[in-house]
């Protein structure tokens, strides 16, 4: 029977890299909150509370598209976790059953 080889090193820095990776999508979010103001900024033109509302549509939409990128890292960095959980259940698993013989 072959003997598996898993580089916990490697999958200890890419867990790692995502959950970084996840904080900083999640604090890009953060700063687009609310960075939108009165519609007097653009002036007094008749267009001034359209280029408002667009500018806030355009914040919301990239708070959302942030907070999504970091929901589905933070679930990558679970399932490496999770990984790296089981492998080492499994060899130490593996390791007592060879003692028992």
């Amino acid at each position: 029977m072959a003997v598996a080889k898993f580089n916990t090193e490697a999958m200890e820095q890419c867990r790692t890299t995502v959950s970084s990776q996840a904080g900083q999508f999640g604090a890009i979010g953060d700063g687009f909150s609310n960075q939108y103001g009165n519609p007097d900024i653009f002036g007094k033109l008749g267009a001034s509370g359209a280029v408002q509302g667009a500018v806030t549509a355009m914040d919301q939409a990239g708070t959302q598209e942030f907070e999504a990128a970091e929901k589905v890292l933070r679930k990558v960095e679970g399932a490496l976790d999770k990984i790296q959980t089981n492998v080492a259940d499994t060899e130490e698993a593996t390791k007592n059953s060879m003692r028992a013989v």
